[in-house]
């Protein structure tokens, strides 16, 4: 691929045919006779050319278009543009690349403001549908926080279970004298009574909801929602270098994390059903805690699919 500098902004040329013809162009000048001027171009070949250099001609796959005072061109290496016109040619190629990538950045963000309507509505149809991003968020933060509408015990035993990332919930009791003679028969010894023993009661689906990363505000709200307002005020064309990568690694990624809100609020809905969060409700050996998480679940529904 061959990118040129022109009076049109950049352009993509194919054929390297066409460099060579144009007005100017020629495969042997001589650098000491010759002041470079500019770098108007960059290039990179699956196969390599000979570098334009007189005194040089080594093959290369990626390389330069540069242009001297007098109005010739050739192409040159990185390497030979080094070692043959020295500090001037190492500042004209840094500032050529940063130039081209900043140009590419801008377009990039300018091709992407055309779609910020479009993610807004994403955005809005994701988080207000029925059993949108807002209520399992919500719901997400009950299951998790103290005070929130769920019993402290399920609170706490959920935090231990996100802490493990294991989804199986499991159920304490007293071990029976039976269960007792196995357990020692197996220790060697004897055990202290009452002996508590724990047993699993099965496994809650979409319970990567609750995993920090997964935090649908995080993901939705601050992370894309209130970029793409700050993103609506940008002047792209006044962004400095550094800025303009910042924003071209966010828009990159907005698509991902789209697509992983998304998945996130499935697996929300799975978790969010009162059929699999009732595990939690057998799991409780206080039976007030039972009671009022089974209310809690009365607001969820019941559907199989989640």
């Amino acid at each position: 691929m061959i990118t040129l500098n022109s009076e049109r902004g950049l352009v993509q040329v194919d054929d390297w045919a066409q460099i060579e013809s144009r007005p100017g162009f020629i495969k042997d000048l001589d650098p000491s006779q010759h002041v470079l001027k500019a770098i108007i171009g960059r290039y990179v070949f699956p196969d390599k050319i000979r570098c334009g250099l007189s005194n040089c001609h080594t093959p290369h796959a990626k390389g330069y278009l540069v242009v001297t005072a007098d109005g010739h061109e050739t192409n040159i290496g990185k390497d030979c543009g080094s070692r043959y016109f020295g500090v001037d040619f190492d500042e004209l190629s840094r500032r050529f690349d940063r130039d081209l990538l900043d140009t590419e950045n801008r377009e990039r963000l300018t091709n992407f403001s055309f779609r910020s309507e479009e993610l807004e509505r994403r955005i809005v149809s994701l988080r207000q549908s029925e059993r949108g991003a807002d209520w399992i968020y919500r719901n997400c933060q009950a299951l998790l926080n103290i005070n929130r509408g769920c019993p402290t015990g399920v609170v706490r035993q959920l935090c231990e279970m996100v802490k493990t990332r294991n989804a199986t919930v499991f159920r304490s009791r007293i071990a029976s004298n039976d269960e007792l003679s196995v357990l020692e028969a197996q220790v060697g010894r004897r055990l202290e009574r009452p002996h508590v023993v724990r047993e699993a009661v099965g496994t809650l689906q979409g319970f990567e909801a609750l995993y920090p990363e997964n935090d649908l505000r995080e993901l939705l709200v601050i992370g894309i929602e209130a970029k793409l307002q700050e993103f609506a005020k940008l002047q792209i064309v006044n962004l400095t270098h550094t800025e303009l990568r910042a924003w071209t690694k966010w828009t990159s990624d907005v698509e991902t994390n789209l697509d992983r809100a998304e998945a996130v609020l499935r697996a929300g809905r799975k978790l969010l059903n009162a059929s699999n969060l009732d595990l939690l409700a057998d799991a409780q050996a206080d039976r007030a805690d039972a009671a009022a998480f089974r209310a809690f679940c009365r607001q969820l529904p019941v559907a199989n699919d989640g």
